[in-house]
Formats: structure tokens, sequence, C-alpha cells
């Protein structure tokens, strides 16, 4: 029973301890001189990269890009502000110029032109750009550590000797091991759409290690992740 109740409380806090190293570290900046209710819609462009996405991740573009559009969306943003796609912002400008439906275009042509627009139909660009995106690897050396056995041995308990658990502690040689971390960082910024002025900004990174209980995750969820956390400290008001 000691060695299962020893076993479950390690676990513990090795869960506890992989959960703190986990958590992400956020720098974040707002313009306290900023009127924030002035905020009445924002033009939220594309996900940005200002690294090379990894080619074994097919997928991780189309997988974050889809949940900033999510977290981003006025259903479940949840902000105080109009949000607006570039898509909308050029709808918005064909119809009050009274011209005919604008050329479909490509993503970034379609977010340029939407950015231009921006100062006559927002007050604000939300923009998120992903800076780091890797595997890192630590290596940890060979090192003395200390452990716990337990073995039966006789003790004196009142007045009678009696065969106990009893833990023993001794020193053994942990081997030397490598430990892979996936590393994100995104950077968050809503600045002003005519003078670009920042209003708000958050540079958030995380490193996720393989634990106990949890694989190593793939880059493409832990950078949907990372953006998820950057997007959630977005002051709603």
């Amino acid at each position: 029973m000691k060695r299962l109740l020893t076993l479950i409380l390690a676990c513990i806090l090795i869960s506890i301890a992989s959960s703190s190293m986990a958590k992400p570290a956020a720098e974040e900046f707002r313009n306290k001189e900023y009127d924030y209710s002035s905020i009445k819609s924002v033009l939220a462009l594309p996900v940005m990269y200002e690294i090379t996405i990894p080619p074994n991740e097919p997928f991780l573009d189309d997988s974050v890009q889809q949940r900033w559009r999510e977290l981003t969306s006025q259903e479940k943003g949840g902000f105080s502000f109009l949000v607006k796609t570039p898509e909308q912002i050029i709808e918005r400008d064909d119809f009050v110029k009274g011209t005919g439906p604008s050329e479909k275009t490509g993503r970034d042509k379609t977010a340029e032109k939407a950015l231009s627009l921006s100062p006559e139909y927002t007050d604000a660009i939300l923009s998120a750009t992903v800076t780091k995106c890797a595997y890192t690897t630590v290596h940890h050396p060979q090192e003395v550590v200390w452990d716990t056995r337990y073995e039966n041995r006789s003790v004196y308990v009142n007045g009678k000797w009696e065969t106990r658990s009893v833990p023993i502690s001794y020193q053994k040689i942990k081997p030397a091991w490598d430990e892979t971390s996936a590393l994100g960082a995104v950077r968050l910024e809503l600045r002003n759409s005519r003078d670009n002025t920042l209003i708000y900004g958050v540079n958030v990174t995380a490193s996720t290690a393989e634990d106990l209980f949890t694989p190593l995750p793939t880059l493409t969820r832990h950078i949907t992740n990372v953006v998820e956390n950057a997007v959630k400290r977005v002051p709603k008001k």
C-alpha cells in the first residue's frame, strides 16, 4: 500500500511539474493613453510567419489559420468591437463605391488590399505572427540521484518483533538523457488603422515536453495552442 501511495504521489508531482514547465510566458503591452472604447471595428489579418514552416508539418498553416478565424470570429471572440475579415472589407468597399465584385485573389493579395482600405472602414488592425516554431533538444548528463526502495525488516513494535516493509534510501546513477520540447512563439498586435499606433501587444512563448501522461505534441498542435493563448489575452474592454 505504501509503495502504491508513493507512486501515486510521485505521478502527481511529475504532472504538476510538467504543467508548470509548459505554462506559456507572456510579455504584454497596453497603451494606457488609448481609449479602448473608441474601437468599434477591427480588421483581422491572416496569421503571418517570420519562420519557415517545417516541411514535415504540411497542415500547420491550414490548422493555424482555421483556428485563428474561429477565435477572432464575432461569435467566439467575445470582443467589444466588430471583427471584419479582409474579404468583408473588400466587399464593403465594392458596395460603397458601387463597383462590381472585385476579382478574386490569393490570401496575401486580399489581405494587402484590405489593409490599404482599413483606414476607411475600421478603427484598428489585429495581427498575429509566428516567430518561433521548432523542436529543441536539451542534453542532461549522467548524475547521481537519491531513490527509495522498500525492504522487509524485523522491527520491534509494542514489545514484540514484527516484519514490516521499511523504506530504504539509496543512491543510484541516472543515465544521461535527451529532452525534446516543442517550442513556439506568437506575437499578437492590435494597432490603430490610421496611424499604426500600438494599442495592445503580447508576445507568447511556450515550450512543451513529453511527460508521463502526455506525448510530445506536433508543432501544428503546439503553434495552434500558442495562437489560442495569445488571442485569449486580448482585452475585452
